[in-house]
C-alpha cells in the first residue's frame, strides 16, 4: 500500500474482490494575525478523522471497478478567550449560517485499465484510469470571504466535500523486484470539477504527485518499510466568480510507512509532514500573514480476495 493508499499498486484479476478501510487523521494548528473588527490575533487547531472504506472487483482481465466513500468529521478547536465571528470550537457534523453539516463526505467511482499487471509476481504494474466524484451535502452555502463586499457575518470556513462533482484521471506505475527494494514506483491523479457548487463554489484542480519504495523485512509477520514523498498542487478556486484567497498552492509532504500481514489483510501505519512550499492553509481569512503545522497519520487496512 504505496503511503498508505489502499487501492493502489496492484490489480484485481478477473472475478477477484478486495475490499479496503482507510482512516485518516489529520491535525492543523494554524495562527493569522488580526482581521478587520478584531484586533488580537488568531489561532487553533483543525483535526480530521475520516474512514474510507473501498472495494476493488476484477470487472475482467484487463478492467478494474473501484468504489469508496467517505465517513468522517472535522472540528475546529478555537483557542482564544476573545468572540470572533471567523472562528469558534465546532465541527462539520453540525449546521451552521453558511454550512451544511453530517458525516458523509464525497464517494468516488473509477475505472481502471490494467495496460500491465503481473499479480503477485515480479515486475511492471502499469495502470491508467478515470472517474467521478460524487459530492456530499456536507459543504459551505456562502463565501466565507465575503468577495462581494456583504457585510462579514458569523461564518465557517470548512466542510467535507466541495459540493462539485469532479472528473479524476491517474496513472500508477510500479516494478516488484525479489530484493529491496522490492517495490518502488509512483502514481499521478488529476482531479478537476466540472462545475461550479450549486452554491457558486468553484474548487480549485488538484494534481497529486507521489513516489514510494518499500523494504522488505523477511520476518514472520511479512513487514516492510515504506518511504514516501508526495507534491500536491492546488490551483485558484473562486466563488461566484471571484477568486478565493488560499486555494492556490504547493504542498511536498515526506511520509514513512511500517507494513504487515494480518490473518484479514495487509495492514499500513503511515505518517506524513506536509509543507508549503508555496500558498498556505486554506482555512484561513485571507491575504494576511499566517502559518499552520501539519502532521497526518494513516491506518490502513486492505483484505484478500473475496472469492
Amino acid at each position: 500500500m504505496p503511503v498508505g493508499e489502499t487501492d493502489k499498486g496492484f490489480g484485481a484479476e478477473k472475478g477477484q474482490l478486495y475490499y479496503g478501510i482507510q482512516s485518516y487523521f489529520s491535525s492543523i494548528d494554524w495562527w493569522h494575525d488580526p482581521v478587520k473588527g478584531e484586533p488580537f490575533k488568531h489561532s487553533g487547531s483543525l483535526n480530521t478523522f475520516i474512514v474510507r472504506p473501498s472495494i476493488i472487483y476484477g470487472i475482467s482481465k484487463k478492467y478494474n471497478l473501484i468504489l469508496n466513500s467517505t465517513l468522517g468529521i472535522r472540528k475546529m478547536n478555537w483557542n482564544q478567550p476573545d468572540v470572533s465571528i471567523h472562528h469558534r470550537t465546532e465541527s462539520s457534523s453540525t449546521d451552521f449560517h453558511n454550512a451544511n453539516g453530517g458525516i458523509l463526505g464525497d464517494s468516488k467511482i473509477m475505472i481502471r485499465y490494467l495496460i500491465r499487471n503481473q499479480g503477485d509476481g515480479p515486475g511492471l504494474r502499469i495502470f491508467s484510469g478515470g472517474g467521478i466524484t460524487i459530492p456530499s451535502n456536507n459543504q459551505l452555502t456562502s463565501d466565507p470571504y465575503f468577495l462581494n463586499k456583504d457585510e462579514v457575518k458569523e461564518h465557517r470556513h470548512f466542510s467535507l466535500s466541495n459540493g462539485t462533482y469532479n472528473y479524476n484521471i491517474e496513472t500508477q506505475i510500479y516494478y516488484k523486484r525479489p530484493t529491496n527494494p522490492i517495490f518502488f514506483g509512483g502514481f499521478i491523479i488529476l482531479e478537476r470539477p466540472l462545475s461550479e457548487s450549486k452554491y457558486g463554489y468553484l474548487p480549485p484542480v488538484n494534481l497529486n504527485i507521489a513516489l514510494s519504495m518499500i523494504y522488505k523485512r523477511f520476518d514472520s509477520i511479512d513487514s516492510s518499510i515504506g518511504y514516501g514523498f508526495n507534491i500536491l498542487h492546488t490551483g485558484q478556486g473562486y466563488w461566484d466568480d471571484i477568486p478565493a484567497p488560499n486555494t492556490k498552492s504547493t504542498s511536498i509532504s515526506p511520509s514513512i510507512s511500517y507494513l504487515f500481514g494480518t490473518k484479514l489483510g495487509a495492514v499500513s501505519i503511515n505518517i506524513q509532514k506536509p509543507f508549503f512550499v508555496d500558498g498556505a492553509f486554506a482555512s484561513n481569512e485571507g491575504e494576511i500573514k499566517q502559518g499552520s503545522d501539519i502532521w497526518q497519520f494513516t491506518i490502513s487496512l486492505r483484505g484478500v480476495p473475496i472469492k
